[in-house]
């Protein structure tokens, strides 16, 4: 969709693809309108069940020049896209055995049921291009099926009262190269037209590869921007060029962009850019969320681009990472902290850990379905940082660095809230009434601490609350339930 000063837009998604753990009943449009440079105001209409089995994405443009400006066209992500990742987990060391025992993990352990129904491979699949065909060659090494092998496995898994509703999703680079970790570069093809350093990327082959990914089954597109130029006119042609591709296959397939910029998600008039939904369905708005502290950055990315998120493209502040990961690493603690701060933005929530081998408390963290119904609620405005500035991990009480509460507006006079506090030790932190007074909420509400289910209290007008929080990366979070 675009909204300039020369575009009035209107975006509309029909759509019955649902997650998983939604019914027909919960089929909902999108109706967008765009009215100057970033200011647009989404309305959520609820419809009647659909009984057309595809999606169908509808841009309409009237312009005061008469041009139809192109746009992703496939009706998804309608809702933050939820699944797995290998890329933190894995590093280029994927496996087709691997992602096998992750998929039947999230099936046996109910979390498919919950909504995470997309199993991505990243990096380290593919072992260069032909030098006659210049087609792809996955590596019949670590994927013995082949990649459309593994993607008509997933496919066909049953999932226990929902059926075969599992995504596949598979990676690329929009540079020569991909980023490649060594022991992968060591593995994979250098002669030509492979690169003589590096491992090969999309750029130049961008409809090539399309129609290869979509041949091998593919729901889900990452790609990369290692090796790519960092301009920022020549990198959004280069997504356009794979977004281009990917409409023209006529399958509809989640395009996720990875480039690490929060100039990504706006409007830039200056290149005729109409911001990230019209590249992909999502964006890394941020570097490699390594650790606490890179994300904390995110998250302080996230608090400037607040208005440039929706349905059908999401802000992407990167992979939900825990202690179990070969790249990085969190506590558990901050792994619960950083859950709770993607379910209320609300952006991805792609699982990058080693599920086989984490603790009962990870699974608890992301089988939570009080904070994955936050994430996916339909209506409701994005989350926004409603106190403190910006975060540092380790932080300085003196510099005003260690604490955040962030809020979000959501259906039927609710919303929820998360407590952050980045301090060395517990402290006890407040939403006072002018934290409140920029939530659009009235009357008397239970609080409802999504972690402990438990009732904490009331609130009512002038509204506070102040709770203690533990340190070190923790969180509280809550939801506002009207009486």
């Amino acid at each position: 969709s675009v909204s300039t000063d020369l575009f009035f837009s209107f975006r509309f998604f029909f759509s019955t693809t649902l997650p998983p753990h939604k019914s027909a009943q919960d089929t909902q449009v999108a109706f967008q309108i765009g009215w100057g440079l970033g200011d647009s105001t989404d309305l959520y209409l609820t419809e009647a069940p659909f009984t057309m089995r595809s999606a169908l994405f509808l841009v309409v443009v009237a312009t005061s020049v008469g041009v139809l400006v192109q746009a992703l066209d496939n009706g998804l992500g309608l809702r933050p896209q939820m699944g797995y990742s290998s890329w933190n987990d894995c590093s280029s060391n994927v496996s087709e055995a691997h992602i096998k025992a992750v998929t039947r993990y999230f099936i046996d352990k109910g979390l498919v049921k919950l909504g995470y129904n997309y199993i991505n491979v990243d990096e380290g699949w593919l072992l260069g291009r032909d030098p006659n065909t210049l087609e792809i060659i996955e590596d019949k090494s670590l994927f013995p099926s082949g990649m459309k092998g593994l993607g008509e496995w997933i496919h066909n898994q049953n999932v226990p009262g929902l059926g075969k509703v599992l995504k596949y999703g598979l990676y690329t680079c929009r540079g020569p190269t991909q980023c490649a970790r060594p022991e992968y570069r060591a593995r994979c093809m250098h002669n030509p037209p492979n690169p003589a350093t590096g491992c090969m990327g999309s750029n130049g082959y961008e409809h090539q590869d399309a129609r290869w990914i979509v041949n091998a089954g593919a729901d889900y597109l990452k790609e990369d921007s290692c090796s790519a130029s960092q301009v920022h006119a020549v990198a959004f042609d280069d997504y356009a060029k794979m977004r281009d591709a990917l409409n023209a296959t006529g399958r509809p397939v989640f395009f996720s962009l990875c480039g690490w910029n929060e100039w990504y998600a706006p409007p830039d008039p200056s290149v005729n850019f109409q911001g990230g939904a019209s590249l992909g369905n999502s964006w890394r708005i941020h570097g490699d969320g390594r650790d606490w502290g890179a994300l904390s950055d995110a998250v302080n990315t996230m608090a400037n681009i607040t208005a440039f998120t929706g349905p059908g493209g999401w802000n992407d502040p990167d992979l939900l990472i825990g202690p179990k990961v070969q790249i990085g690493g969190q506590t558990s603690l901050q792994a619960r902290t950083q859950f709770s701060l993607w379910a209320l933005f609300p952006a991805p929530l792609l699982i990058s850990q080693n599920v086989l081998t984490w603790s009962n408390y990870s699974l608890a963290t992301y089988s939570n379905k009080e904070v994955i119904a936050v994430n996916q609620a339909w209506a409701g405005k994005p989350g926004r940082r409603v106190s403190g500035g910006n975060l540092s991990f380790p932080c300085s009480s003196a510099n005003h660095d260690c604490e955040n509460v962030w809020a979000r507006e959501l259906p039927t006079n609710s919303a929820a809230l998360v407590f952050v506090n980045n301090d060395n030790k517990a402290a006890t932190i407040a939403c006072d009434a002018d934290c409140f007074g920029s939530l659009d909420i009235s009357g008397q509400f239970d609080v409802l601490d999504l972690w402990s289910q438990t009732m904490v209290g009331t609130v009512q007008a002038p509204y506070s609350l102040s709770v203690s929080v533990p340190g070190d990366g923790g969180c509280r979070m809550f939801r506002l339930v009207p009486k």
